[in-house]
């Protein structure tokens, strides 16, 4: 049934069913395919199982597990899949979900990105209750209060939402202490990424993964997000810009829990290279995996659908330079913005790159870093 429509879904997919999965890989073997959509329960052979053998033979093969009768957190577990499809599902969602994916494959070009990419044994699905909020936030006239709850149950987080509804960035010319107020005053948008975040944060959390400070980076990437908004609305951007700047600096350093979560000996061994040398760590993740963690981070934000600017900023915020024309935008804003919350709140215990000049001067930034610095230390 599935094939059957899959061949409706679009007249451009060659589409091939099995009913026997030693039967289907032994064609991927033969022939490796753009795709691979498995039902988890099948005869024989489990669908978890058939795409942890097809990691091995047709790494570069995108992998879809399927079911009616396994929830869609124990879906997530399921590591051998890129995504995951409950039954009985939307063709039109799965259509989406399908473009979506080749195009975030299409989008490396780079061998060492592709290199990383399909080595990962783990790669995170979009959390379940992002998509669980998303379906509430349907019902125009509850969104406010649904946000509001959420976030209540996180005094931390409350914290935190009501101080960036009462900064200078907003101006409400009075005190706001009512989370519905707060939600109101920032919109949707920005709650809805702060609440994605979060969700990802305690992800890797609850993995308990060494070699990196979880509350660090939430607060290195908190900071990054507000200043990113902040530069946004300097240079007079339009408002969304400045709300996906805050979104992209929320979730710019995805890419480094990935590389633990998969790669944890040779994350280690490019810490231990720094440290030796006394240099910043990225360019010796970089040397190590040839691809950035911002590289990494954006092909997984692709596969999740997340908005194209988005994308597109955290994937050259590390070389911003190579955008064509230069001018400032959502790269430069988060490249500079993680520059300036790394002075206050760094990621990671080793030093900063040297700014890049020529970039800074191109984009007509290169005089309003030194106000921009202090506006950071000021605004803590």
């Amino acid at each position: 049934m599935t094939a059957v429509a899959l061949r409706h879904i679009s007249a451009d997919w060659d589409v091939t069913g099995f009913t026997d999965p030693f039967v289907a890989l032994d064609a991927v073997k033969a022939r490796p395919a753009d795709a691979v959509l498995a039902d988890q329960m099948m005869p024989g052979m489990l669908g978890s199982e058939l795409l942890e053998r097809l990691r091995t033979v047709a790494p570069l093969t995108l992998r879809i597990i399927m079911s009616g009768h396994v929830t869609m957190d124990k879906l997530a577990l399921i590591t051998s899949a890129h995504q995951y499809v409950a039954k009985p599902f939307d063709p039109i969602q799965l259509r989406d979900l399908m473009r979506r994916s080749f195009a975030a494959q299409e989008r490396i070009i780079n061998r060492g990105l592709q290199t990383v990419a399909t080595s990962l044994r783990a790669i995170p699905s979009l959390p379940q209750a992002h998509h669980s909020l998303m379906a509430e936030l349907k019902d125009n006239d509850s969104q406010f209060s649904t946000i509001a709850r959420l976030i209540a149950n996180d005094p931390g987080l409350s914290v935190k939402v009501l101080q960036l509804a009462n900064s200078s960035l907003f101006g409400r010319g009075y005190l706001v202490t009512d989370l519905v107020d707060a939600v109101n005053c920032l919109g949707t948008e920005m709650l809805t990424a702060i609440l994605l975040s979060q969700s990802i944060f305690r992800h890797y959390e609850s993995l308990q993964l060494k070699k990196i400070d979880l509350p660090r980076v939430w607060a290195h990437c908190w900071k990054t997000a507000c200043v990113a908004q902040r530069l946004c609305r300097d240079k007079q951007l339009p408002r969304q810009a400045g709300e996906e700047a805050f979104l992209a600096g929320l979730l710019h350093e995805v890419g480094r829990f990935i590389l633990i979560d998969n790669f944890s000996g040779q994350y280690e061994a490019a810490c231990e290279s720094a440290a030796r040398a006394r240099t910043p760590l990225a360019p010796c993740l970089r040397e190590t995996f040839q691809a950035s963690p911002c590289q990494l981070a954006a092909y997984v934000l692709e596969l999740w659908g997340l908005p194209a600017p988005v994308v597109e900023a955290i994937a050259g915020s590390e070389k911003p330079e190579e955008i064509q024309p230069p001018a400032f935008g959502l790269a430069a804003a988060l490249y500079i913005a993680d520059r300036l919350a790394s002075l206050r709140f760094p990621p990671d215990e080793f030093g900063l790159e040297d700014w890049k000049q020529d970039y800074l001067q191109s984009i007509g930034c290169a005089e309003d870093i030194p106000g921009w610095e202090e506006q950071v230390f000021d605004s803590d």
